[in-house]
């Protein structure tokens, strides 16, 4: 690496989920811009499906706090030459990380982008997220994944001055060649997610095992893992309803003909940008952002409900008019185009 180059220093929180997805869209951009890129991760390459060439990747554990971690992050910052952009997905980093992160030499910037609001808001969330805003002015610069997020954080946090902070949605690789969907015989409905309470995989899972009482056609897949896996693998045990694990994201949309949503609360979820992306389209019952990814009745459906009921209506008004609904997934997929979004994204950022 030459000295005076800027190094692009992404540290990533050691999950597989949307930050991976937001960071290797990133770090493909700027690969592609010739940039010097460094990915720090607790195993990065069990974390990340693939790293690209010409990538430098170190294992260094990010989530637990340790003296030793830290010091070796401190050792990596301070041995890496010439001007660096740090770039976090995790508010918990900034606390973890402080004194590091500011205690460099001038020519070092840190950037976060935070996606969401605290979704399990317990005592210990809050205190950590009562720190952050505290300390977040010292940042360089300070991202919004939604409006949703952004509104949240001013909502439970009021003296954070804000207000000036950009928002930058979230992009997907768009394929020319993906076609309009066509139902086969067997239909495929998928959940895709962390298999966490927020997540509200339980719910997903009630939709299924009501609608195969009726419908022996359909199976349904659940794309992930997470906490509540052993779980309810245990509760759900129906030959039509098949856990998958991780996998990678071609193979989750090759054998999946519709995605639901479940959570409560999605402010800008990846997995409706690529569903769209492959013609894929997509019910939720979820407030937030996803609002400004699914044209309701368009190329999916939003209703806010707890109702399994009015999820399987939902389920066939779609199947009755898939062709339509798959086209128009296809179309309005073209406005998440991740090239030109991150572009935008790095345009804002002075190196």
């Amino acid at each position: 690496m030459k000295k005076n180059e800027t190094k692009y220093i992404f540290i990533s929180n050691g999950y597989k989920g949307g930050n991976t997805t937001f960071f290797m869209n990133h770090i493909n951009y700027l690969k592609n811009k010739k940039k010097k890129i460094i990915l720090l991760d607790d195993d990065p390459l069990s974390t990340y499906d693939y790293i690209p060439k010409n990538i430098k990747y170190l294992k260094i554990k990010t989530n637990k706090f340790s003296f030793s971690s830290n010091s070796k992050l401190k050792k990596i910052l301070i041995s890496t030459p010439g001007k660096k952009i740090i770039f976090i997905a995790n508010y918990a980093f900034l606390i973890k990380f402080f004194f590091i992160f500011f205690n460099l030499k001038n020519n070092t910037k840190v950037i976060l982008t935070i996606h969401s609001g605290l979704l399990n808001l317990n005592f210990k969330n809050y205190v950590a997220g009562l720190i952050f805003s505290l300390l977040y002015s010292k940042l360089d610069y300070l991202y919004f994944g939604s409006e949703s997020a952004k509104m949240w954080w001013k909502l439970k946090f009021p003296w954070m001055n804000i207000d000036r902070c950009l928002v930058h949605y979230n992009g997907v690789k768009l394929n020319r060649f993906n076609k309009f969907r066509k139902l086969k015989k067997i239909i495929n409905i998928s959940f895709v997610g962390r298999l966490e309470n927020e997540n509200n995989p339980n719910f997903f899972l009630k939709i299924a095992s009501k609608y195969l009482k009726t419908n022996n056609d359909t199976i349904f897949n659940i794309f992930g893992n997470g906490k509540l896996k052993n779980h309810l693998e245990n509760k759900y045990s129906n030959k039509k309803i098949i856990f998958k694990g991780w996998t990678k994201k071609k193979s989750i949309f090759k054998k999946t003909d519709l995605v639901i949503i479940t959570s409560p609360v999605n402010n800008f979820p990846y997995v409706a940008l690529e569903a769209k992306s492959f013609g894929i389209p997509v019910i939720t019952c979820s407030k937030g952002d996803i609002s400004k990814i699914i044209k309701n009745k368009n190329d999916g459906i939003i209703k806010y409900t707890n109702s399994t009921e009015v999820m399987i209506n939902l389920i066939s008004k779609v199947l009755e008019n898939y062709t339509y609904y798959s086209k128009n997934s296809l179309v309005n997929a073209k406005k998440y185009d991740v090239e030109k979004l991150c572009n935008s994204f790095w345009k804002t950022v002075k190196s």
